[in-house]
């Protein structure tokens, strides 16, 4: 889809809509009035790329906090429980011992990164950039799934305008049929007149039913695009789209793309895109530098063959000593599990500092991997800023050629509405035959079938210039 009809969506949604709840057709089958504001809304919560694209926001938001929370300390506990019978060591006394040994060992761990060449400020920037970006994405998405609901609204209205057409020219064909049969009945025209414009009725019948037929085609596409049921019954609202003024454009192309530059999203979330690579060649560098951690522990056991201290007077001293009971079952004798536990506690403190040496040039590898992503966003970037380039001044020229051809068409429905009276005058009066009054009046119906087709197209036009703008339009 050319990105150029892109851009119509917001200027015809945020001008002279009001917001309202989504509606639904009633049980009688009255079609239900939907303003384009309406439409687009309605198509925002119903569309799956939508919601696909909102989702993605939701992973980055899930992913910014995770990289958050990866600069706080981390702590597990653990509980080990065992027995072991036959031949073992004993815990306490690290002899050999040929019995059941039962060993409990519980503790708590908390480790805390200090520096690590701010890997985790740059992976946690990274990802804010990244959600950031992905909002620009769901900006570009909401024009995208707008453009869609837009174009078809457009195309709603005018079809409903040919069909107005359509009914004009069978008014006019009645007319002349209800002037000529009794003009036939009093014997003034030969009855074969009568006989053309029937045939000429039937014609113009068949038109209006044609426009019909693209104008319920025209509201199936519309709800087609909205993702509503095809069995909605609804009904375009009318804009007072006055005609437009034969004036020349405010802007020239090159000051529309300056203006679209600070203001789409696409252009913005490829800005946001180059920070997020700079971001990612900050973090590959970071591998190659020391990364400094603090820890501390504390811990505690228990065994069912844990030695009784014991001990002894001598030479006026205290000798402690311990009594090791060849029994193969613990009682309730020996030192109990909590004060084994509050017994055998140990705390550990500590610094680690990692110092890179040699890693397989990992971290050369992926600051060029990063430094090359860079290059591919950047080519990206311009890649896009070339077509929006190339889609404004194709835009810009399609409006000026909207605008010759709307003059033109309107200059030939003025001069054919005077010929048509003049030979419509000659018929009436036997001037004229049949063929020359048929002939101008199919050259003026087919030349106000186009009027209304160059109106709505050269409106477009500007208004997607202004879109490019952001600037607020009203009709």
């Amino acid at each position: 889809m050319n990105f150029n009809l892109k851009i119509a969506t917001l200027v015809l949604v945020s001008t002279v809509y009001t917001f309202g709840q989504t509606k639904v057709s009633s049980s009688s089958g009255q079609a239900q009035v939907y303003s384009l504001r309406e439409c687009v809304d309605y198509a925002l919560k119903n569309n799956l790329s939508m919601q696909q694209s909102q989702v993605s926001v939701e992973s980055g938001m899930v992913t910014l906090d995770q990289a958050k929370m990866a600069k706080y300390p981390t702590a597990n506990g653990q509980f080990n429980l065992n027995g072991n019978a036959g031949r073992n060591v004993d815990p306490f006394t690290n002899g050999i011992v040929t019995q059941t040994i039962g060993t409990n060992n519980l503790g708590v761990g908390l480790s805390m990164p200090i520096y690590d060449g701010f890997r985790n400020r740059n992976t946690v920037e990274r990802a804010r950039l990244t959600l950031e970006a992905l909002q620009m994405d769901v900006n570009t998405m909401k024009n995208n799934v707008s453009l869609q609901v837009a174009l078809a609204y457009l195309n709603a209205l005018s079809t409903e305008d040919l069909i107005e057409v359509a009914q004009k020219q069978l008014d006019v064909t009645n007319f002349q049929f209800e002037r000529m049969e009794k003009l036939v009945r009093a014997g003034t025209m030969p009855e074969t007149n009568l006989f053309d414009l029937e045939a000429q009725r039937a014609n113009d019948e068949l038109s209006l039913l044609n426009a019909k037929n693209n104008h319920e085609a025209a509201l199936l596409t519309l709800k087609q695009a909205m993702n509503a049921p095809a069995d909605l019954v609804l009904k375009a609202e009318r804009i007072n789209v006055p005609d437009p003024n034969i004036l020349q454009y405010g802007e020239t192309a090159n000051q529309v793309y300056e203006n679209a530059l600070g203001y789409l999203p696409e252009i913005k979330a490829g800005e946001i895109r180059m920070r997020v690579a700079d971001r990612n060649i900050a973090i590959a560098k970071s591998l190659g530098l020391p990364t400094l951690s603090a820890s501390t522990s504390w811990g505690t056991a228990y065994s069912s063959v844990a030695p009784i201290p014991v001990s002894a007077e001598f030479q006026g001293q205290t000798i402690p000593f311990v009594i090791n009971f060849p029994q193969t079952t613990y009682t309730s004798e020996g030192i109990n599990y909590f004060k084994q536990l509050g017994n055998n506690q140990n705390l550990n403190l500590g610094v680690s500092l990692r110092i890179p040496i040699f890693n397989g040039y990992n971290q050369k590898y992926q600051t060029q991997a990063a430094t090359i992503q860079k290059k591919q966003t950047d080519l990206q970037n311009k890649s896009t800023k070339l077509q929006i380039k190339q889609n404004i001044d194709q835009a810009y020229i399609t409006m000026l050629n909207a605008q010759k051809r709307y003059s033109a068409t309107q200059t030939q429905v003025n001069a054919l509405e005077k010929s048509f009276k003049a030979i419509e005058t000659r018929y009436n009066a036997g001037a004229n035959n049949f063929m020359d009054y048929n002939l101008a009046k199919t050259n003026l119906d087919r030349a106000k079938s186009n009027l209304v087709v160059a109106k709505y197209d050269y409106i477009f036009r500007i208004k997607v210039l202004d879109f490019y703008q952001n600037k607020p339009l009203e009709f």
